[in-house]
């Protein structure tokens, strides 16, 4: 494990956010909604500044990955995105343990063992090579197609989401990230963003009931929405007005599944940059769009039978963090989560403060099967996901979703 001796002198939805303010932040698939990129603050090249630490982490499938680089030895880490940072373990001889890296006042830190250890970050990418993208495994049984008017299928790159759809991609287009079960795609030279993105909905009035005209004033946000129905199973919205101060011109086309939820083709265009291209590259892609039951397993079934009517809790303390969170796993396939954190320091980084912030949500969860993998899936009342991994912890009694400790108890909320 990273050695603290070293270092003991030196001390973590598209719909709900569309209501308020924009369209297509909506799914947790683009986390800056601005036509200039912002690159991530806890992705690429940290280094301690008094001992020889070196950490190199990237963000994939809705999960940091990244090595610690200590006395010329190598740990892989995996974690997950918190309110003050990003929240993992690293492997050492097969033992997890648990770290941080967090931000406070321009400065970075990762805390270990009950240990800070200040970080200079020298480069926004990794250094080490992250492996592509690939698509997934295109052999399950697609047994139902989207009944949309006739339109020309796009031509480019199959993909398949685990939420139970598959579509061609747009031709000339690249993949710029794959999270949430989503794919984001832009094109050389433009700032047009196009998004793919499960939703949960289940009917056409519920989807066309959440697309209206937005005013903002405090954001000078205004969009007037024009809308109607897209053959038997589907709804075209486009958006026209300003966003932020910026002419946008914004267009969704959204599709239900036979299963449950449906699909999403978005853009989010500059107006300047904006044709009617935009619409048909949408509608050939829905043209494309295939869908089957998501995928399940004996040992996500037993895992369902196993979470159902518990409350998962996590709880961490730790240099003046601390995090609470809860999911509450009904048995009739509904979820309530909730949580809060606080963080204080007291004269460290440039002075005192504290600050305490609350979340929830609420929707359906269910359990599937990804690549061998169990996961634990997470549909929330505004159409995003979120999906962690599933795996007993090693005292026999808690769980892990995505590395972290979970506590099972019986559940106080659900009847």
């Amino acid at each position: 494990m990273i050695k603290i001796s070293l270092i003991s002198s030196t001390c973590s939805a598209f719909w709900s956010t569309f209501k308020r303010l924009l369209l297509l932040c909506i799914f947790g698939i683009i986390p800056f909604c601005t036509f200039s990129q912002t690159p991530d603050p806890y992705v690429g090249t940290f280094k301690a500044e008094q001992a020889d630490i070196v950490l190199n982490i990237t963000q994939r499938n809705n999960r940091y990955e990244g090595i610690f680089t200590a006395e010329g030895k190598q740990y892989n880490c995996i974690a997950t995105r918190v309110v003050a940072g990003v929240s993992g373990t690293y492997t050492d001889n097969g033992q997890a343990i648990e770290f941080s890296l967090g931000k406070l006042l321009g400065e970075y830190f990762i805390t270990t063992q009950g240990v800070n250890i200040s970080m200079k970050r020298t480069s926004i990418t990794p250094s080490f090579s992250n492996s592509a993208i690939t698509n997934p495994p295109t052999n399950s049984t697609q047994s139902a197609q989207t009944t949309v008017p006739s339109a020309s299928k796009s031509s480019g790159k199959m993909y398949t989401s685990a939420s139970g759809f598959s579509f061609n991609g747009p031709t000339g287009w690249n993949l710029q990230g794959q999270q949430n079960d989503g794919f984001v795609f832009m094109r050389t030279a433009q700032q047009t963003i196009l998004s793919v993105t499960p939703h949960a909905y289940s009917s056409i009035e519920a989807i066309s009931n959440d697309l209206f005209d937005q005013n903002d004033a405090a954001s000078n946000t205004h969009l007037k929405v024009r809308k109607e129905r897209y053959g038997s199973n589907g709804v075209l919205a486009v958006f026209e007005g300003t966003m932020q101060g910026t002419p946008v011109v914004i267009t969704t086309l959204s599709l239900l599944s036979p299963y449950g939820g449906g699909v999403s083709f978005s853009t989010i265009t500059p107006r300047t940059e904006y044709s009617n291209e935009f619409l048909q590259i949408l509608k050939s892609m829905a043209a494309s769009a295939l869908f089957n039951k998501p995928q399940s397993s004996p040992a996500a079934e037993q895992w369902r039978n196993r979470l159902n009517g518990k409350q998962l809790l996590y709880l961490y303390t730790g240099s003046g963090y601390s995090e609470k969170k809860t999911f509450d796993l009904c048995s009739n396939g509904t979820f309530i989560s909730g949580g809060d954190t606080s963080a204080s320091s007291s004269g460290g980084f440039g002075g005192d403060f504290s600050a305490v912030t609350q979340g929830g949500g609420s929707g359906t969860w269910r359990t599937g099967s990804e690549g061998g993998q169990v996961v634990l899936i997470f549909t929330f009342r505004n159409g995003s996901t979120s999906r962690f991994s599933l795996a007993t912890a090693p005292n026999g009694t808690s769980v892990l979703l995505n590395g972290k400790k979970y506590f099972v108890q019986a559940s106080p909320s659900c009847r």
